[in-house]
């Protein structure tokens, strides 16, 4: 297929897009919309996506084939369309992993071992995890292991009156408050025989896959532990969660971050009309909104311990920051089991950063009232 084409279908599958999008929001704000419709339709912009993935691919592929051929040695190098292109940075590096043998030409190392090359880490477009805590709080990437971030403050001020033509009132200050972090090392590591390394034909997945899994695991335990430091609340009623959510927490983008025990207490509640709390929403990530907020549903140990009914409710963008100095580096070592090992650390801290932001409730249901 031509480039011209190519970028042809592109267009036309964008503007079919574009029709199910507005499909879409029409069918949210029908009354008479359902979940079922809306979610075919969903499924159906999704398709849209991929195939102008796929496409805009092979258009980059052609586009970089046109191109003038590379020198190497006085030689033309012959480039096949079809096959993905690595730099001399990630063939340098499959090659350390076969033989342990490092070049010096492309490879780069940090003390603890060979940095997996960006190209490797990025083989898999890993879509943002809308269920990870990571994905919902205030990510600040560090150029040093410790330091000082200013945060700025809930907004309280207002503007007042004043006569034509006189001096402006001053606006409050802006307050912003500094939170002091210090990037700890949390570290990981896994063996792999030699002939998985030798005879695996998808070893840059499992790399890039092990990589993800356990930065955000890591991330998504450190974030609970400082959700958990929210300002403490018992409910044992239906009450006494309106109240938690409705006061002192307006002027914030709300939303529930809940274990499953939680939302299983919850999701058998009802109101006084018999209608259970937990409502339906293609907004939230469980698909589920309580009180009008979206709900995002994490394992009981993350807020606590298996069984524990707990919650967070607030602003998790405003009340945690992450302090991210990652360093994901490989060393591969052999030893009597014929292996090599794959180690994996990520640097960060994580910090309450406004903390009135948000409410952490233990929640014990004694009534459906």
């Amino acid at each position: 297929m031509k480039i011209t084409e190519i970028e042809a279908q592109i267009t036309d599958l964008k503007a079919q897009k574009a029709k199910k999008v507005t499909e879409v929001r029409a069918l949210a704000t029908a009354e008479d919309s359902k979940v079922e419709d809306v979610q075919k339709v969903l499924a159906e912009v999704d398709d849209f996506d991929k195939q102008i993935a796929t496409s805009q691919a092979e258009l980059e592929t052609l586009q970089r084939a046109q191109k003038l051929p590379e020198i190497e040695g006085g030689n033309k190098v012959k480039i096949d369309p079809n096959k993905k292109q690595e730099t001399a940075e990630v063939r340098d590096f499959m090659h350390y992993l076969k033989t342990g043998e490092k070049r010096d030409n492309g490879i780069t190392t940090t003390e603890a071992g060979v940095v997996i090359p960006k190209e490797i880490l990025d083989i898999q477009k890993v879509p943002t995890d809308n269920i990870n805590l990571s994905a919902v709080i205030n990510r600040v990437s560090v150029t040093s292991g410790m330091g000082t971030l200013p945060i700025l403050q809930k907004n309280t001020a207002r503007l007042t009156t004043a006569d034509e033509r006189a001096e402006n009132p001053e606006i409050a200050n802006a307050v912003l408050k500094g939170v002091d972090y210090k990037a700890v090392t949390y570290r990981g590591a896994l063996p792999l025989s030699m002939e998985m390394v030798q005879d695996a034909p998808n070893l840059k997945t499992l790399l890039n896959t092990y990589v993800q899994e356990a930065k955000q695991l890591t991330e998504q335990y450190q974030i609970g532990l400082v959700l958990q430091t929210a300002t403490a609340v018992s409910a044992t009623t239906t009450d006494d969660l309106k109240t938690a959510y409705n006061k002192g927490l307006s002027n914030y983008n709300r939303q529930w971050i809940v274990t499953e025990s939680f939302y299983n207490a919850v999701d058998l509640l009802k109101d006084g009309n018999g209608r259970y709390l937990l409502q339906d929403s293609i907004a939230s990530a469980s698909g589920k909104a309580l009180f009008g907020a979206s709900v995002l549903i994490v394992p009981d140990d993350v807020l606590g311990v298996a069984g524990d009914a707990k919650a967070f409710v607030g602003d998790p963008k405003a009340f945690v920051l992450e302090a991210l100095r990652s360093d994901i580096a490989i060393e591969w070592d052999h030893n009597e089991n014929f292996e090599h090992i794959l180690a994996v650390a990520l640097r960060a801290d994580f910090k309450p950063a406004d903390t009135n932001a948000g409410k952490f409730i233990t929640f014990g249901a004694t009534s459906g009232k």
